[in-house]
């Protein structure tokens, strides 16, 4: 009996090894790619341009989707100020939109409360450049129609293309050809 159980706890631990080693269920740049159930740039555009948009100033924002939409790409990247991975990739997200300044950035913050986004902007103050259109996401309105279902998260939606990539981590900055 002792036997049986001894194998059936190999099994299963090593079951837990290979999706937990092999399976990248912990990779820190693991993409999630989600097909079907992703919005179309199209789908997303026509939401950013009815949704009621406002700054973590409570400043109305407006994005008008035929000065992104198929223009340039776009990275719509969701983050917290009390998001300790969100906050570790901000200096090479901003390297990199500075090095590639024809990409468009929308930083949508999930965060509850507006003073820990003017916080987070003072620790950061390249995020007040042109480079981005800041979004404060109080009423979850964003995070809910993209699924946010962990930070960071970032949605890349190439010009001329329908379906977006969504990735539901870190993204490596450094090394993102688009």
């Amino acid at each position: 009996m002792k036997f049986k159980i001894s194998i059936l706890f190999l099994v299963l631990a090593g079951t837990f090894v290979y999706f937990v080693f092999k399976g990248n269920y912990f990779s820190v740049n693991q993409k999630v790619v989600v097909g079907n159930e992703a919005p179309s740039s199209e789908t997303i555009f026509n939401m950013f341009y009815k949704a009621d948009l406002r700054d973590y100033l409570g400043n109305k924002v407006s994005i008008d989707k035929n000065d992104v939409h198929g223009q340039q790409d776009v990275i719509i990247h969701l983050w917290a100020s009390w998001c300790g991975p969100c906050v570790n990739e901000v200096p090479e997200l901003i390297e990199y939109s500075k090095k590639n300044p024809d990409v468009k950035f929308i930083i949508v913050s999930l965060d509850e409360y507006q003073d820990d986004i003017a916080k987070f902007m003072k620790s950061f103050p390249d995020f007040n450049s042109g480079n981005y259109t800041k979004i404060w996401d109080g009423p979850k309105t964003l995070s809910n129609f993209f699924n946010a279902d962990r930070l960071p998260m970032s949605l890349i939606l190439k010009k001329n293309k329908s379906e977006p990539q969504i990735v539901k981590s870190v993204v490596d900055w450094k090394n993102l050809k688009l």
